[in-house]
């Protein structure tokens, strides 16, 4: 169980770790500022987050379902992940801005969503008991 713990921690830790740095590099090549709209803790609360329920989601399905379980679980995560970015296509700015705000914001958090499903998946290897 704390093997699953550390598992869950660090997916979480190493997708909010990318997102910042991919947030940092976007703000900064396109020089727009989305830290109001977006503040850093709460992307990484939301990786922790996301990484902590598949965790414990992949435990209840592989537990439960032993045959299908892990198949299930993954068409669930990446259904789930890509339905959150409803959250972002529904967003939209308050006050004076154009259409290009709206789909470089898009380009700054759309690919967010993805990264604690990807690290999530990236670091399973090293925490089977296989």
């Amino acid at each position: 169980m704390v093997k699953k713990i550390i598992f869950a921690v660090s997916s979480g830790l190493l997708a909010g770790v990318v997102s910042y740095f991919y947030g940092d590099m976007i703000q900064t090549q396109l020089v727009e500022d989305y830290s109001k709209e977006v503040p850093t803790l709460a992307i990484f609360i939301s990786c922790m987050i996301g990484t902590v329920l598949a965790t414990v989601g992949h435990w209840l399905f592989t537990k439960f379902i032993p045959k299908f379980g892990e198949v299930i679980f993954g068409i669930l995560f990446a259904g789930l992940t890509t339905a959150s970015l409803i959250g972002v296509l529904g967003f939209v700015f308050k006050g004076e801005t154009t259409e290009a705000h709206q789909y470089i914001f898009y380009c700054y958090a759309m690919p967010m969503h993805f990264f604690p499903f990807l690290a999530w998946y990236s670091l399973k290897p090293l925490f089977e008991n296989k």
